[in-house]
């Protein structure tokens, strides 16, 4: 299954619950793009910009989405049209869009210096989750609320799948 939304949602939070009670591995393509790149996040906003960290991404959206695991995607995937388009062509995960009013993600967002696009002003971050929200409402087969307890986020997920197989 593939996790997406917006910074802050909860998709790597989600994706280790779900991990844990379906016993399949996680992998959180946060963790896999400072491998692919050898920097971290915020350097390569830094010294490459925002278009060389989306091919990276793009690069670990692809070596991933064949593997039967659990896959965080970070929040921006979609904004890539060879990402959205990869996530578009792929029927054999269902794909969740996990999301939160804005002003809960916002503030979960606030104080974490690996978000270099989440520090910025309230009105600035929710022009960008604005300007994402149909991509993500498109993309998913389900949107879950994680404006609740992240047991109750993961047996939602748990119970759609099972509903569709």
């Amino acid at each position: 299954m593939i996790l997406i939304g917006f910074m802050g949602c909860g998709k790597t939070t989600i994706a280790h619950e779900l991990g844990k009670k379906l016993n399949k591995q996680v992998i959180d393509l946060d963790a896999v793009i400072p491998v692919i790149a050898n920097k971290t996040i915020p350097e390569i906003f830094a010294k490459e910009g925002e278009a060389a960290f989306r091919k990276y991404e793009f690069q670990a959206l692809s070596e991933t989405l064949s593997k039967d695991v659990i896959i965080a995607t970070g929040g921006g995937v979609v904004t890539f049209d060879k990402s959205y388009e990869l996530l578009q062509a792929q029927k054999e995960m269902p794909v969740f869009f996990l999301n939160a009013p804005f002003e809960n993600l916002y503030e979960r967002i606030q104080a974490d210096d690996n978000r270099p696009l989440g520090n910025q002003d309230i009105e600035t971050v929710r022009n960008l989750y604005q300007s994402r929200l149909k991509k993500y409402q498109a993309l998913s087969d389900k949107e879950i609320s994680t404006a609740q307890p992240i047991e109750n986020t993961a047996e939602a997920i748990i119970s759609f799948s099972k509903q569709q197989q």
